[in-house]
Parts: C-alpha cells; structure tokens; sequence
C-alpha cells in the first residue's frame, strides 16, 4: 500500500508523514535549510497487522508540480492536505486535479494546523475542501481535522488509513514487471540502486529486467520492497532494487525497468483526453504541452483526432507526438501541462503505442480507438476484430496491454482468420476479411478485363493494387490461405481468378504444336524467334505473342528476349548445373559452355537466367570459397528448382 501526500506548500505535509510514522522525509541538505520540500520523500510505517505502508511526501511548490506528478505514480491512496489558517490555495486546487487525472483510486481530506485556529474555521476549510474534492470523481470522501505539533487527530487519521484495504489486482492476467524509476544512486560496495513505484507485475531476485529508455539487460542483486529486504516486490509496493551489468550515468529519473519483453519506446501516443471542468481553458488541435507519464516529462505536440478543440468538461481523442520517445502501455494515464509549466490542462489514458502517423482521423482508425477505450483485453481485441479492415497483431497488443498471448488468442473470435507470418501470427476479423476479398477480387477482375491475355498479377504487385498498406508478409499469408481455400487461382508465380485461363486460339495452338518440337530439338542451343518464324512461315509477332503467353502458363522460360527454353530443357540444364557444382564446388562459366557444347555467349544468357531464377548464385567477391573461386563463379541457391528432369 502506497500512500502519498498533495497540497500546496507549507501546509504541513512533512510534518504530518512524520507524524504518522516518526520519519522526516526531507533527506537534501537544501531542503533542511530553507523548510520546504523539493524532491520527493519517502517514509513506512507498520500497521497492527503487520503490513508495512509506504508515504510519499511531494513538494507543494508551483514549480515542482512535474515533481508531484512523479511522486503520484502508484499512489494507493492521496492525502489532500489544507492548512486551517491559509484554506484552499492554487497548488491545492492543482494537486487535487493531478491526483484524479493520474487515476489514484482515493482521497482522504485533511485539515491541518487546526491548532492555529478557532474550531469555526476548521470546520469552514474542511467543508470548502470536501466541496472542492466532491466536484471530482472521488465524490464524497472522508476529512480529518489535525495538528501535527499537538497530535490532535493524527492517531484517528493513522488508524483510518491503516484500515484501508490492500490495492486489488489488475484483471489482466500474466502482467509484466513495470517500474518507475524516481530515485538512482550507488550503494557503496554493492552496486546501483533504482527506487520506484512498482506499477505491474512482479519481480524477484536473480531477474533479468531491461531498462526501457536505455536497452540495457541487467540482473537484479538485491531487493529492499517497502524499506525492507525482500526477495521479491509486486505491484502496490514501492521498492528499491540493486541492479547490476549497467554504469549509474546510465540511468535517470524518468526511465522505466521493466520486463524484458516490455522493453518498447514509443515517440507517438493515440490517447482519451480529458479536460476537468474548471480548467483555465480549452485545449487545442496542434498546441504545445508538456506531458507527465510516469517519472517523466516530455513536450508533446497535440493532435486532436475527432474535434478542433476539447472545452473544459469534456472528451476527446489526441495523438500526442513527442520530443523523444517515451515507454507506455495500453491505459497508462498521463497529464497534461501548458506549454510554460503553469496550469494542468487535461488528463490523458493511453490507448495505441503504436499509432498511424497517416490516416488517423479516419473513421475507421476512430471507430478501432474506441474499442480501446475498454478494459478487458480480449473484449478489445474482439472489438477492434469487428470493427477494423485492417489485420490485428495479437503479439503487438498483448505486449502493448502487458497481457499474456495466450490470453488474447483464446478470447479472438472464432471467425477470425489467423496468419501466420513469419515469425508473428496476425488476426484478421470476419469484416476485415471481407473487405480485402472484395479488394482483391474487384483488381483481378479489373486485370483480366484489361489484358485476358496475361495469366494473372505477381503477388507483391497485386499488394500493392489491392491493400498498399498491408505489410507484405500478412498480405502473402493471407494469398496462400486464399489459394489453399479456391478463392484464387496461382499459375507459376501470377496469381489470378479461380475460373480464369490464358488460351491459345486455334491458330496460335497449331502454331505452338509446330513450335515447340523445334524447341526441344534445338536442346541447349534453342532457336530464336526470328528463326522460328522463318522456319514455320509465320511473323515474328505472332511467334512472339505464342511463346509469351506459354512462358506465363509456365511452359517456356523466356532466357532473355526472344530467346525461350521449355521446361524439359530447363530440368536437363539445372541437372547439367547440380553435378558441376557437386564435382567443383562452384559453377563456372568455362565448364558449364563445355557441358552443354554452346558459345560462350550463350552460356551465360542462361547462367544470368538461373541466377534470375533463383537457381543459382553469382558470387560477387572473387576468392570467397576455399580462395579459388572468381567473380564469375556461381553456388547453388535453390537445388529443387527444376528438380523433376536431372540428367
């Protein structure tokens, strides 16, 4: 249990944490000498049932509110502090709007320095302060009336926040560790220290943790989990860890431990925001703020993505671009500050880590945001399967979500077509699915009408027709799927409609019938297709146009321009090639010429053609195997190419 203090400066916060627990938590020399609170301070207390609770002292001053906002991550619970004699100020009014747009689940009033007053103007404070507290989404809380010199109420108070039930776990299950680092040092003779809030997951000693902003992998020695030693720390408590394998200039306030697969940097955030009712202003499309997440600040540029303005009271949807990037998850909550460091404007909720810098106020992209306005994870992904055309990565979001993959994968919905691409599987919903079917079919119709004479489009330019932004290998897994389950055709490498064919009319069948003997009696040495023509008493064009076509149908290779081998002769020259290569090692063009008894010439239209096709493999740096071989040799690349004929 995290328990932290707000209010404006020199109402007592200090004195009241240590009263509570007997702790002064000003530690800096500066902060003794002047009386006021400048970094953040930390003390424990032990309640009757054994438990240790954390208190996090903040500074109250206008210019360390970035401070306070680092302090309120992982608070449990907020300690809204007004001095009897001063009443409600700037900074309690500031703290109190920190405290609800950061999340923390609860607040307790209390008045201090009831001593210095009538009990008139106690009781006038406290109901200006629980007035003040009820217009917030806390409502209705409790108050207490203090002094921290006398010790009026402090007992009352510590009991009722002792009292107070442990943080309930997150619903999400297999979380990952996350902590926000807010203090580093080095532990003479040990090694760095981190200190933090412990906002997900859990972690023990012996972990390899990364630190997010650096990379770094480092290896936790030692736990001190609420200001104890501890071989482990979950969520809820605030916990410092000696961590080793990274220098202590290396690692800052702001930065993030975390889980190594949770290591992810983001310099775009798509998010909820919202600004409070009394807030100075309205915020705006393209305005200039400064962004708290976690122990950080960064400026950010705002993009409103559904209005030109968000009005004090209401919501809206932004992308915040950042100065640098940033770690974030899925519903993390963030704050929003003016430009200048003056009033907080809004509170934000993180919804996509990794959004579009293009087409993002597309109704689409807007409808998809607002699935991820949920809290259940597979009910997100469910969503945003109905709702988005495009191809959802289940691996992304359950790291984005810090939730198990296998949590999202049972929850997908059962027509949801799944895609295996590489070493990633990627979703894609019942809608989405149809939309590309559509897509596609509508483009290869398109082609055939245009030119019946081609057998269908290369997959890649076929992506780039149909689905542009589909990245390249969903598109080819969703093509294979499609062609496995007859939605589309393949012939050789063209992809096309079930029902289409490239067929000879009748009098270019009887010219293929006449042409392809003399084709395979040629062998090797294959005739031209002016020398075909001549032969047959045909144009060229007209040769030219047959052989074409068959070479799209997959039964000649076209070696270069109106010269074309059929596929028995290509067997034939890719066995020629196997055992050249098994006898020497590489191929040459010297022992391949003599093989096949052609011209030099010759002999390397079709080398160029094999490397062409994938067969073989020029090698570009000369002495590359065992220091003989030259820049004209060629190695195997695909020894099945061409596999059913070998001689």
């Amino acid at each position: 249990m995290i328990i932290g203090t707000a209010g404006h400066i020199d109402h007592g916060k200090t004195a009241l944490v240590k009263a509570l627990t007997g702790i002064d938590a000003d530690r800096l020399p500066e902060e003794k000498a002047r009386g006021i609170t400048i970094d953040l301070g930390f003390a424990y207390a032990h309640t009757p049932t054994g438990e240790i609770v954390g208190f996090v002292d903040v500074p109250g001053h206008e210019k360390f509110v970035h401070t306070m906002a680092a302090g309120a991550v992982g608070m449990d619970h907020a300690i809204l502090l007004v001095a009897a004699d001063d009443g409600i100020m700037p900074q309690t009014r500031e703290h109190l709007r920190v405290l609800d747009l950061l999340g923390v689940p609860g607040v307790t009033v209390v008045i201090s320095k009831v001593d210095q007053v009538d009990p008139a103007r106690a009781e006038e404070v406290s109901g200006q302060a629980l007035t003040l507290v009820a217009a917030t989404r806390f409502g209705t809380v409790p108050s207490y009336l203090v002094s921290a010199r006398t010790g009026q109420g402090i007992d009352a108070l510590r009991t009722a926040l002792f009292m107070r039930q442990s943080p309930e776990p997150i619903a999400h299950a297999a979380q990952g560790f996350r902590l926000a680092i807010d203090r580093v040092f080095v532990v003479r003779g040990v090694g760095v220290a981190v200190t933090g809030a412990v906002i997900a997951g859990r972690v023990q000693v012996g972990d390899v943790l990364r630190l997010a902003q650096q990379g770094a992998e480092v290896r936790v020695r030692s736990i001190h989990a609420q200001n104890a030693p501890a071989q482990a720390a979950s969520r809820g408590m605030r916990c410092g860890l000696v961590i080793s394998g990274v220098e202590l200039a290396a690692v800052e306030r702001g930065d993030w431990l975390v889980a190594p697969e949770l290591a992810m940097l983001t310099q775009r955030l798509d998010c909820t925001l919202t600004v409070p009712p009394d807030a100075e202003r309205a915020v705006r499309d393209g305005e200039l703020v400064l962004l708290h997440h976690g122990t950080a600040h960064r400026s950010a540029r705002l993009i409103l993505l559904d209005c030109a303005m968000v009005e004090p009271g209401q919501s809206g949807l932004a992308q915040c671009v950042l100065d640098r990037p940033i770690h974030a998850c899925w519903h993390d909550r963030m704050v929003l500050r003016d430009g200048s460091a003056r009033h907080t404007l809004a509170g934000a909720t993180v919804l996509d880590i990794e959004p579009p810098a293009r087409a993002r106020k597309r109704p689409e992209r807007i409808a998809a945001l607002g699935c991820l306005r949920g809290t259940d994870p597979p009910a997100v992904l469910t969503c945003m399967l109905e709702r988005w055309h495009a191809p959802v990565s289940p691996t992304h979001w359950a790291r984005a979500m810090n939730t198990g993959l296998s949590t999202l994968l049972d929850g997908a919905p059962p027509d949801a077509l799944r895609l295996d691409a590489g070493a990633e599987i990627w979703l894609l919903g019942a809608s989405g699915r149809a939309a590309l079917e559509t897509r596609v079919n509508e483009t290869l119709a398109q082609f055939h009408a245009d030119e019946p004479d081609e057998p269908g489009v290369a997959i890649e330019r076929l992506r780039r027709m149909s689905a542009a932004g589909m990245p390249q290998p969903i598109f080819r897994a969703w093509v294979q799927h499609a062609i496995a389950g007859g939605g589309l055709g393949l012939t050789g490498s063209f992809v096309h409609r079930p029902g289409h064919r490239v067929e000879l009319n009748a009098v270019e069948r009887v010219l293929w019938e006449k042409a392809l003997p003399l084709l395979l009696a040629g062998r090797f040495d294959a005739p031209w297709v002016r020398d075909l023509a001549r032969a047959l008493g045909a144009s060229e064009d007209a040769m030219r146009a047959v052989l074409r076509k068959q070479a799209r149908q997959s039964h000649l290779v076209q070696v270069v321009n109106d010269l074309f081998y059929p596929e028995q002769t290509m067997c034939e020259i890719a066995g020629v090639v196997r055992m050249i290569i098994k006898r020497d090692a590489v191929l040459g063009v010297i022992p391949f010429r003599d093989a096949l008894q052609i011209g030099r010439k010759r002999a390397i239209q079709i080398l160029e053609a094999c490397d062409r096709l994938g067969l073989t493999r020029r090698l570009v740096i000369a002495e590359r195997i065992n220091k003989t071989s030259e820049k004209d040799h060629r190695i195997m690349r695909n020894p099945d190419l061409f596999a059913s004929g070998d001689v």
